[in-house]
């Protein structure tokens, strides 16, 4: 099967690891989009943040960047998305104060904490991927100011020629899934999709696939699970 994210062959190892678990299951690490990390300008980032929300590990060489030129945001509270996320904070030496799940709802969820754990007119430092909103919507609706500065882009990697001796392909963005509907002579695979958000972007295209399935949590176990009923 092609695992067509996580985009770095770090983050998609253990994803990698849970298909050879699966008897009768090979991957294949095939990402249709890149990570390209982007500095983050200090004038861009206000005085004391009252917290720093971390929604992606793809955010982390732009923070730690910043971390070491910028001690008042280093010394600020931290928040994550994800125990991934969090453990890999956690080795560059920050112990994040919130830490929820990852999935569909994660950034919902991680505005709920940051609500209650700050004050209107208190400053949340969300640095994010270009293609991202949704913290930073949920937070100024509540009252909280928001600096969301880009960390990172994701760029499409058009001109994929995929292998045609697929049984399955795992989509971890809907970002992956436009490159591959834009794909031509995609072989036509079961598709399993990470969450609702990309379920939602593979669904009106179901000709296009032998089956959709939707992973119940977005997890390396519920993937091996997934592979192991098909």
């Amino acid at each position: 099967m092609a695992l067509t994210g996580p985009a770095s062959e770090r983050a998609a190892k253990r994803w990698i690891d849970a298909v050879y678990t699966v008897p009768g299951w090979k991957p294949l690490h095939f990402p249709l989009v890149k990570i390209v990390a982007k500095a983050i300008p200090k004038a861009r980032v206000g005085l004391l943040p009252t917290f720093v929300a971390v929604t992606s590990q793809n955010a982390l060489p732009a923070l730690k960047r910043l971390w070491d030129s910028r001690t008042d945001v280093r010394e600020s509270k931290h928040a994550a998305v994800g125990v991934a996320t969090a453990r890999a904070m956690r080795a560059l030496g920050i112990d994040p104060a919130i830490v929820v799940p990852p999935g569909d709802e994660g950034a919902k969820v991680l505005a709920e904490k940051l609500i209650a754990a700050t004050d209107a007119g208190q400053t949340v430092l969300w640095p994010r991927g270009d293609r991202a909103n949704d913290l930073r919507e949920y937070l100024v609706i509540a009252g909280r100011q928001v600096e969301d500065p880009i960390a990172y882009r994701t760029e499409d990697l058009e001109g994929s020629v995929l292998p045609k001796q697929l049984n399955a392909a795992f989509f971890a963005s809907p970002s992956a899934v436009s490159v591959w509907l834009r794909t031509p002579d995609t072989p036509r695979v079961t598709a399993i999709a990470i969450g609702q958000t990309t379920h939602a972007e593979l669904a009106p295209e179901y000709a296009r696939f032998s089956r959709i399935v939707r992973l119940a949590q977005p997890s390396p176990k519920a993937l091996s699970e997934t592979l192991a009923g098909l």
